[in-house]
């Protein structure tokens, strides 16, 4: 459980919309053992690095499968779009990830599908210099002033570049109008005769919108589960995930307050979380991140109820361990890798949603979103690099360019094949987002699921029952469903 203003030119806008021309001929793709994701097979695909110039540079995607259980009887390819930005094939066949998203059972009838996202894994990872990479996050105890704002785009601004110099022409293409190139032509490699079957979760939600918008016409089944809206600009995107973030503390508050198996029954559980953050500030991001695996009894409420009790008591080891597990970088990874992962985050963000310069609009958004959620108002304005679990405009101060593909409202017709998905209490990609994405599709379906936690599809039964239903037959779901807890 780990996880966004510019204008462009017209025409330019106009020309990533425009469906690019199937190939006459499918690539073909030698498999093998993946040697990092046991029972999956691995091939790698050639996609244009600029998906404008099909001609120029070309980088290796890693494509991943599971195949069906049953060859002869397998209804087709199911591809899942991984979120983050930052996950991919482990992110999705590995571990208990592969439990979660019920990859087992999707392949009693299809060959299931993940790839590593341009700059990702092994799809030319970004590279970034280890020692640019900012220390310095915004004051804990409110805004930034100007001149700290300026100071941490300066940082970033400097990392940005040493990613641009060390991956070089990649770092400028990696916006979901990209990934969304590379999703179609990984369709054509896999299924050149029938549409696009695809399951989109968390920012994989954006890929899948962009997919939507530019290959409308190939869309059989998506389902855009924990829905990120590029519909609004940045400031709004990341206040209401502030927002969400303090409904989810206050929904693991009561459940402290009624369950007597919660750590904390009993205490003033906020007073208790502040204590904490005084102590181990690196707590109030952990927090915000764990709270996405709502009440899993591993990783969810009752694990950071344990984690705040102990080092609320003067021990450290569960926020050691928590820590650790948390971390999308290994301590043994290449550094310069390692760095690239907070500057692939920036790189999908920003490209998506801009630059963030205008220090006053900023900070009357921030101060705005702050008297409602005070406890986590720092999250607008975070820059952290530990394992971004939700955006924070500081994340795109210092980006040295326009937003190549810049929100928007969806440029789409009617589309029934399309099902948006989302829990009610995600403190990653609120209700609101989906409901406003859904609202954007005429005819799409919407699912909501009565749960706390990230991604309907992990956390509520009945909401995989409903979304496998709709993937291998659109029209026998009802145009609205509604999952209790």
């Amino acid at each position: 459980m780990r996880g966004r203003i510019a204008v462009v030119l017209l025409l330019a806008a106009c020309a990533n919309h425009q469906p690019a021309p199937a190939p006459s001929l499918a690539p073909a793709l030698s498999w093998a053992p993946c040697v990092d994701v046991p029972q999956t097979q691995c091939a790698t695909l050639a996609v244009p690095v600029d998906p404008a110039r099909p001609d120029g540079a070309t980088l290796k995607l890693r494509i991943a499968r599971v195949p069906a259980s049953n060859q002869s009887s397998k209804k087709g390819v199911l591809i899942f779009i991984p979120g983050g930005p930052g996950v991919g094939i482990s992110g999705t066949f590995g571990g208990e990830n592969r439990t979660g998203q019920h990859v087992d059972d999707f392949r009693r009838e299809y060959d299931v599908v993940a790839f590593d996202p341009r700059g990702i894994g092994q799809s030319n990872p970004i590279r970034c210099d280890p020692a640019a990479v900012p220390s310095a996050t915004p004051p804990a105890g409110g805004a930034p002033s100007a001149a700290e704002f300026k100071a941490i785009g300066d940082a970033n601004a400097a990392l940005f570049k040493s990613c641009f110099a060390e991956t070089g022409d990649l770092m400028a293409h990696l916006s979901a109008m990209d990934t969304a190139a590379d999703v179609e032509r990984i369709r054509q490699a896999l299924t050149p005769n029938t549409g696009l079957v695809a399951y989109g979760g968390s920012y994989g939600t954006a890929y899948g919108q962009a997919y939507l918008e530019r290959y409308p016409e190939r869309v059989k089944a998506l389902v855009l589960d924990a829905v990120v809206d590029h519909s609004v600009d940045l400031p709004t995107f990341v206040s209401r995930n502030v927002l969400a973030a303090s409904d989810a503390f206050d929904r693991f508050t009561q459940w402290c307050k009624g369950d007597a198996a919660c750590a904390l029954h009993g205490q003033n559980v906020g007073g208790v979380f502040d204590a904490v953050v005084a102590k181990a500030p690196v707590a109030r991001t952990l927090v915000s991140q764990l709270l996405a695996a709502g009440p899993d009894p591993n990783v969810g409420w009752p694990a950071i109820a344990t984690m705040l009790a102990q080092v609320n008591g003067g021990k450290s080891e569960a926020l050691k361990a928590m820590t650790a597990t948390a971390s999308l970088a290994s301590s043994s990874e290449d550094p310069h890798a390692r760095a690239g992962k907070n500057g692939l985050f920036a790189g999908v963000l920003c490209s998506d949603y801009g630059p963030q310069r205008d220090y006053d609009a900023l900070l009357t958004a921030g101060n705005s979103v702050a008297l409602l959620a005070p406890r986590f108002a720092w999250k607008f304005w975070d820059s952290t690099p530990l394992a971004h679990a939700t955006a924070g405009v500081g994340d795109c101060a210092g980006w040295p360019y326009a937003a190549s593909n810049p929100p928007h409202r969806l440029q789409i017709g009617p589309h029934p094949n399309v099902m948006v998905a989302s829990p009610t209490h995600d403190p990653a990609t609120p209700l609101i987002n989906a409901l406003s994405v859904w609202l954007q599709i005429p005819q799409a379906r919407l699912l909501i699921a009565d749960v706390d936690g990230h991604q309907s599809l992990i956390l509520s039964s009945c909401a995989f029952k409903a979304e496998a239903k709709f993937l291998d037959d659109p029209p026998s779901v009802s145009s609205t469903t509604i999952c209790s807890q």
